[in-house]
């Protein structure tokens, strides 16, 4: 329900690369790999990912702010 609600789509996007990350080394383990290497390398991931998507959103914010706030006052 909250991802439903995200603005733009950023929450759903990244929860949806991990979901779909954790799912593979889920799969390789039912295949009898050993996951102790693809886990930790997807943790890694997600969180490089939800960084990068942090950073993003930031830099937009931002950038529409600087766009919309011009500091002229209407009389």
């Amino acid at each position: 329900m909250a991802l439903s609600r995200s603005s733009h789509g950023r929450l759903q996007g990244w929860a949806i690369r991990a979901i779909a990350a954790f799912l593979v080394v889920y799969l390789l383990g039912t295949f009898g790999v050993p996951t102790l290497i693809p886990y930790l390398a997807v943790v890694l991931a997600v969180i490089a990912d939800a960084f990068r998507s942090a950073l993003q959103a930031r830099a937009e914010r931002i950038r529409w702010r600087s766009t919309t706030d011009r500091g002229e006052t209407i009389h």
